[in-house]
């Protein structure tokens, strides 16, 4: 528990260790902190270790590459721990690198999914960077919002979710964590450095991404500098999105009786990859244009709408049975109702509608929505990840599912928008808050932010499958109402065509967002535009575009269109 201000606190965490002759000494002191001193005074240090520099870890195809690492203090510890629901032990646990040669700054580096892992607390850049926050000198600290997926896990509740079925995890999920996490770790800065640190960042990506943003609302003064990649600001709104997702690709199959090994509709055989590809190339064929190139990249997507889309699939479709290159009419009325959103049945909005976009045939998109096509069994992360996250902890009462077999995917094919869909406003005997209210981060009001002069820049990919870039650019757009037409000052947005989720598909999805935030925070030069480039897995590997603050997009001037440098945000 909390037992004094987190300014008060931060003056008693006393750098007694700073003194100390060596950097090991100094690290291996901190296992003993006097708890009474630290903003939570149930803190407990389990280890802490000087690690030596290290050489940078090169692995096949470049997954799982790690830079050189300098030399640090690497530090886990938790707080909070209790006994909950369930008998279930939970803790908040954190992992923290704090480098000997330090710049004197803080890098919170965000989750992802649920949660429930410690992180590696290397400081994730984001936009598929080579180096990180430790490399760059930040100290780095990562955590596991307050439940352990390996010891929170009970099959019959959901499996890595069963912390929904406890009220406080739920709240240390939503918020309370990162609050706690932010304040622990600058006292331990503070300590083994004897000195705050002078910049503190957040970045964080889908989960991180919505993290990030929520703090910039909850907690206005803890950061300088925020970057919201892919995020998940309205994750209940976006579960719900999940089933509806669900329920209409399962029409294809149920169309035809492919049922999984479960007896379920085999939603990964509702679209070939090839079918995908077709989609995609009429939606380019409908929007490619709009932006004065046709270059695969859609860089009006804003202009992409649903109407133009629509004659390209009408003309997709089979006209005789046994036609190649075809969709049946099924499929088509499928992806339409996916894309124009989910709806109760007076055909109100629960979520956002979508934006059509060429990443649609890319394995990150089907990957969420459909799983891949030669899959042994239904496994798209919407029916195994989303299924167990709306019914344990979206909507109150959790419900209880098992994490294996059909239930999981039954549990979406059963959800009634009607009467399920409004659960995420809920509260319900212990549960006394709904996952509406601790989850979200969608308050277009950050004048306490704004005040602390914070800066927050958001990136998110136009063919994102799980957070709609539309319903991004709608917060964007009522922040910006709520701030005169002067949100720029200290919100900046940036759109990535063809990207899927934080990062992959036919896009430039490789950029220093990070970097951009640095300078705009310390130097105060805010970005119009970030340089971008494609990876090798696109179609144009070493193409650079310019990424253009929204609503502005890259128009063509002269030269190569593969040179960034070619272009100009207008």
């Amino acid at each position: 528990m909390i037992s004094m201000s987190f300014k008060a606190a931060i003056v008693l965490a006393l750098p007694i260790f700073a003194a100390a002759q060596t950097p090991d000494q100094r690290c291996a002191d901190l296992t003993h902190v006097n708890a009474a001193t630290f903003p939570n005074h149930t803190i407990v240090v389990t280890s802490a270790a000087l690690k030596a520099a290290s050489q940078a870890v090169t692995k096949p195809g470049g997954r799982g590459n790690v830079p050189a690492l300098p030399q640090h203090c690497e530090v886990i510890g938790k707080l909070n721990e209790r006994t909950g629901a369930s008998s279930q032990q939970y803790a908040i646990k954190f992992h923290m690198r704090l480098p000997v040669a330090w710049n004197s700054k803080f890098f919170f580096e965000g989750g992802g999914g649920s949660n429930g892992n410690l992180g590696d607390a290397y400081g994730n850049l984001q936009g598929q960077q080579t180096t990180n926050a430790l490399t760059l000198g930040y100290a780095v600290v990562s955590q596991d919002s307050g439940h352990d997926n390996s010891l929170n896990n009970d099959p019959t509740l959901n499996g890595a979710q069963t912390f929904g079925f406890d009220e406080q995890a739920r709240l240390d999920f939503g918020y309370n964590s990162y609050d706690q996490v932010t304040q622990t770790a600058k006292a331990l800065i503070k300590t083994y450095y004897g000195k705050a640190p002078e910049r503190s960042y957040y970045v964080g990506c889908s989960e991180g991404g919505r993290e990030a943003m929520m703090i910039s609302q909850r907690f206005p003064d803890y950061y300088d500098g925020i970057l919201a990649c892919s995020p998940g600001f309205k994750l209940p709104k976006a579960a719900i999105a999940e089933a509806w997702d669900t329920q209409a690709l399962a029409a294809v199959p149920k169309a035809t009786s492919i049922n999984d090994p479960n007896g379920e509709p085999f939603i990964n055989k509702a679209f070939t990859d090839e079918d995908l590809t077709l989609v995609s190339r009429a939606v380019l064929d409908a929007c490619d244009n709009l932006d004065g190139l046709a270059d695969g990249i859609i860089s009006n997507f804003a202009a992409c709408k649903a109407a133009l889309v629509h004659p390209k699939l009408a003309a997709l479709t089979c006209k005789a049975e046994n036609q190649a290159a075809c969709l049946t009419a099924i499929q088509v009325t499928a992806l339409e109702k996916v894309f124009a959103g989910p709806k109760n049945s007076k055909g109100e909005a629960l979520y956002s509608d979508w934006t059509f976009d060429a990443g649609i045939s890319n394995p990150g998109w089907r990957v969420w929505k459909l799983g891949m096509f030669n899959a042994p069994t239904n496994s798209s992360i919407n029916a195994l990840l989303g299924s167990a996250a709306i019914s344990a902890v979206f909507t109150t009462p959790p419900t209880p599912v098992a994490a294996t077999g059909p239930a999981p995917l039954k549990y979406l094919l059963d959800f009634n928008f009607d009467t399920e869909a409004p659960k995420i406003y809920a509260e319900s005997g212990a549960f006394s808050k709904a996952s509406w209210d601790f989850m979200r981060a969608d308050s277009p009001n950050l004048a306490a932010f704004r005040k602390h002069g914070g800066k927050l820049l958001i990136t998110h990919g136009v063919s994102d499958p799980i957070f709609s870039v539309n319903d991004t650019i709608s917060w964007v757009n009522e922040v910006n109402k709520v701030n005169g037409g002067k949100a720029s000052d200290f919100v900046r947005f940036f759109a990535v065509p063809g990207m899927t989720h934080c990062g992959g598909g036919p896009s430039t999805d490789r950029y220093d967002a990070f970097a951009a935030l640095v300078s705009w925070v310390e130097k105060k030069a805010p970005p119009d535009s970030i340089v971008a480039t494609a990876g090798l897995n696109t179609p144009w590997p070493g193409r650079t575009r310019p990424l253009c603050q929204y609503p502005a997009y890259p128009h063509y001037d002269a030269g190569s269109i593969e040179d960034a440098s070619s272009f100009t945000c207008k």
